[in-house]
């Protein structure tokens, strides 16, 4: 035989070898664009596309770090509708969100990431941004565009994104405050006759009672002098433990009236139980809930289709009437219109460096209301 033939039949079995190589490749290019059949014109997969879904059903969980609100979605049917919709198995693990941000440094640090996603208060996230455990996403949904912008931290961009509000202004026992006693300003507490009767959560460490004064901190018409001023005529009782025990006190009759009240209280008890939520006229104090996807996530296209997922109307819906907190959101329906953001004045955001590094803050209560 021939070199020459020899050369010929060498260069088609090459260019055969090559043909059925690049038709392989092109067949797998072909079947990861491609849509599972079962979500084929499931909108969450339309907007991540078919790579990210196949790469999520190929990882087949996702560790959600949740806090008590979202725990609470997710046992009330969230994670069954998500597990069953995708076929992926989402990992709910609900936690003090102190522990759950210690946690998720400490993956970090080590290398050893659990956690997928995590929700929690923006101060939280902060530091977890901070430590680099952060990853960029934002659920390419539009619902959030119909999120109240003005009620969220701007800073750091596309790293978060908006939940809810924890929002904080007044309750009042009604058996032992009558109407036209209700503080119409801060100031208005600021009285002889409250002395003995008011109530608060501790402004002195990391809680609600700390936001809420921290709050008064920044506002132009209150500020520290207003604090001072509250301690020295007022002095309210600092009642220890959570919102709860707050809320327990004033329904109680312990205090009539109690600085750190949620609107979600009015959920928490009996209908007619004598408990009022009121919100003086500089406004509601507040501080914001994100979520956010772990950088370097062991699941991270499960956790970005259980992200873009959790943002459905439907599903935020179903968190405001099981999670009781107020979502700033022109499509959703609060459970009570005492939890409707609309209906209030909102005071400016904390500032995010303040949320960020509260210690000096701590330090001036500390000098007001004494040591812990």
């Amino acid at each position: 035989m021939r070199s020459t033939d020899v050369t010929r039949r060498t260069r088609w079995a090459l260019c055969l070898v090559a043909f059925l190589f690049l038709f392989q490749v092109q067949l797998r290019e072909a079947k990861s664009a491609s849509f599972p059949a079962h979500l084929a014109k499931d909108p969450v997969a339309k907007a991540l596309g078919a790579e990210i879904i196949n790469a999520a059903l190929k990882e087949g969980r996702v560790v959600w770090y949740a806090s008590d609100t979202s725990g609470e979605f997710f046992k009330k049917g969230g994670k069954e509708a998500f597990d069953k919709r995708f076929g992926i198995k989402i990992e709910p693990v609900v936690g003090r969100l102190r522990e759950q941000t210690d946690k998720v440094r400490a993956e970090h640090a080590a290398g050893r990431k659990i956690a997928d996603v995590f929700d929690g208060n923006d101060q939280y996230l902060i530091e977890i941004y901070r430590a680099g455990a952060l990853e960029k996403f934002r659920p390419p949904t539009p619902t959030l565009d119909g999120y109240d912008k003005s009620v969220f931290i701007r800073e750091p961009a596309g790293y978060w994104s908006p939940l809810f509000v924890s929002a904080q202004a007044l309750i009042a026992n009604t058996n032992l405050v009558k109407k036209e006693e209700y503080p119409k300003s801060y100031w208005d507490i600021v009285h002889p006759k409250w002395k003995g009767r008011a109530a608060t959560r501790d402004p002195r460490s990391a809680s609600g009672g700390a936001w809420q004064f921290l709050a008064f901190y920044n506002h132009p018409k209150l500020g520290l002098e207003y604090i001072r001023k509250l301690k020295e005529v007022v002095d309210p009782f600092i009642v220890p433990g959570g919102s709860r025990d707050m809320r327990d006190a004033v329904l109680l009759g312990q205090f009539p009236l109690g600085l750190s009240g949620r609107p979600e209280f009015l959920t928490d008890v009996p209908k007619g139980s004598p408990l009022a939520y009121i919100v003086p006229d500089e406004g509601l104090t507040w501080t914001p809930h994100s979520t956010a996807l772990i950088k370097g996530a062991q699941h991270s296209n499960a956790g970005k289709v259980a992200l873009t997922w959790f943002y459905e109307i439907s599903n935020l819906q179903l968190l405001a009437n099981e999670g009781g907190r107020m979502i700033p959101h022109r499509k959703i329906k609060m459970p009570i219109p005492e939890m409707d953001v609309g209906n209030y004045v909102m005071m400016d955001a904390i500032p995010a460096g303040h949320l960020a590094d509260p210690g000096f803050f701590f330090k001036e209560m500390e000098k007001i209301f004494g040591r812990r």
